[in-house]
């Protein structure tokens, strides 16, 4: 019970210190736009508090692993927490490998890149990832929830399932008008659920329905 109660802390505390870090940093650059500009641009090469929303990012993937934990104490869901530390390692490769924004945050489109070097590449791919295996994990759930053996709440399985569009439908928001907005959304969107799942794990009978 103790791993499970410092499980819920981490996730909740990682979570927290993400979006301290990353609305902290936008104030601190002239121009930046959380509107119009991504989150990644305020750690990318040329970013003046990069090392601020690095930090912001490993505190996520840390709020990743220990619902990824809290998930297999829990509810011995192998393949769900599996899914979660591939996040929380998607996570990391997006924080290691940080686009290119020469100029600054300000107004820095990640698709707009002049170099388009092989380090922007990997950071793509590292989003593109963190989506996949998030989604991954909510559809997890999702389906899992769907039987009477379910190791987790039923209901958790239909919220899962709402979530995991969400997630896809603001991601698909974010290459239109409003980027940096629609981005946080999505992101606000993932860590939402993950919150729901860490609470439900840590501190609900994990077979109530």
């Amino acid at each position: 019970m103790g791993q499970l109660r410092t499980a819920r802390v981490v996730t909740i505390l990682g979570v927290v210190l993400f979006w301290v870090g990353t609305l902290g940093a936008g104030t601190l650059v002239d121009g930046y736009s959380p509107q119009a500009d991504y989150i990644s641009s305020l750690a990318s090469r040329g970013s003046p508090v990069a090392a601020l929303i690095i930090g912001a990012m490993l505190c996520s993937a840390a709020a990743h692993l220990a619902a990824s934990r809290a998930v297999l104490d829990a509810w011995s869901s192998r393949v769900c927490a599996a899914f979660l530390l591939a996040t929380a390692m998607a996570t990391l490769v997006v924080a290691t490998f940080r686009s290119s924004c020469p100029d600054g945050p300000a107004g820095c489109a990640i698709s707009e890149t002049p170099a388009g070097d092989w380090i922007d590449a990997v950071h793509k791919a590292g989003v593109g990832a963190y989506e996949l295996f998030t989604l991954a994990a909510m559809l997890t759930l999702a389906i899992g929830g769907l039987g009477r053996s379910s190791q987790w709440p039923r209901w958790l399985g239909r919220v899962s399932s709402v979530f995991a569009i969400g997630s896809i439908l603001l991601l698909g928001q974010s290459d239109g008008d409003h980027p940096g907005m629609w981005q946080r959304l999505w992101v606000a969107n993932n860590l939402a659920w993950l919150l729901v799942v860490a609470w439900v794990a840590t501190v609900r009978d994990p077979v109530a329905k």
